[in-house]
């Protein structure tokens, strides 16, 4: 006799015959046993999804060595660099660094005399976000000595080849921190992935917005010198004592270009980039007097920025 012709005695028994599972049900009026359902098991479907992330090739500074911001200013110098050493091949296709804040103006500024100006500027660090466009230009140094790139003064015309160019969208964010532990905020995504050979290269980000209350965009970075006098000449008489910076990044410096242009606040007029450079000079923090920019003492220093991996 079958399992199944079998009578059973109590509803939700349950028993096993040759590894078949039988349980006790109900059937008209009487009671009998049954083939259990089999139950499979499903197997977990295992998710897909790729957890974007960043590997840093180089970086020139860190939190700790920030000290200064370096401006952007469409009007006289739009666009930065930065020179940097690479020791070995790497791989990249983004490039961050850190937005200080802005420098904004009124109208009135562009007409007033120098010593006037400070009256119709103001420092922000939280703004809506703007979009900008940005050339993007890497240069390698053609020099056969191994001395990373730290002239006074570049001609980028001669003596290097391009290594990657193109003009990318980004926007401009005010930073989540005021202080020098804020986060690397603006990004530079680029078109694909690029090659750095081992090298000396110059980085240059020519920046164009339309926002043109926007005098300046503050990048955070590192001063790293010992000048005393005032003026970016350092030839004013400045009373300041400071203790200088010991430089963190030696394989590179902060540049700002000199390109062609004329803008004086009015959306008619025009922005050029040149080939001239010059490297890029900061305020030093301790020194500063509001009101007083044209007097401030200013070094040279690097721009904190970060060359990634991004997948």
């Amino acid at each position: 006799m079958s399992a199944t012709a079998e009578s059973c005695k109590r509803l939700g028994a349950s028993k096993s015959v040759r590894t078949v599972r039988y349980v006790c049900r109900q059937s008209g009026r009487k009671m009998v046993w049954v083939k259990a359902p089999i139950i499979r098991e499903q197997k977990p479907v295992l998710s897909t999804t790729t957890v974007p992330t960043n590997k840093i090739q180089l970086r020139t500074l860190s939190d700790a060595t920030r000290n200064t911001s370096f401006q952007v200013a469409l009007q006289e110098f739009p666009e930065i660099a930065q020179s940097i050493t690479v020791n070995e091949t790497i791989e990249i296709n983004l490039l961050t660094t850190s937005v200080f804040g802005l420098n904004t103006v009124k109208p009135e500024f562009f007409s007033v005399p120098f010593n006037q100006k400070s009256k119709y500027e103001e420092a922000v660090f939280s703004f809506e976000p703007f979009d900008a466009k940005v050339s993007i230009t890497i240069l390698k140094s053609s020099s056969t000595t191994a001395k990373p790139i730290l002239e006074e003064n570049l001609d980028i015309a001669s003596g290097f080849s391009v290594a990657h160019q193109e003009r990318v969208n980004v926007k401009v964010y005010s930073n989540s921190q005021s202080s020098a532990s804020a986060p690397m905020n603006l990004e530079f995504r680029l078109g694909r992935s690029v090659v750095l050979e081992r090298g000396n290269y110059l980085i240059i980000f020519g920046f164009e917005w339309s926002r043109f209350d926007v005098l300046t965009l503050r990048l955070w970075g590192q001063e790293s010198g010992s000048n005393a006098g005032g003026g970016r000449s350092g030839n004013l008489d400045k009373k300041c004592t400071y203790t200088p910076t010991v430089d963190s990044y030696p394989a590179g410096s902060a540049y700002m270009g000199l390109g062609v242009r004329r803008w004086d606040g009015n959306q008619a007029t025009s922005i050029g980039f040149g080939t001239q450079f010059r490297l890029a000079a900061s305020k030093v923090t301790a020194c500063i007097v509001k009101g007083e920019w044209g007097n401030d003492i200013f070094n040279p220093g690097d721009l904190d920025l970060a060359l990634i991996l991004s997948n």
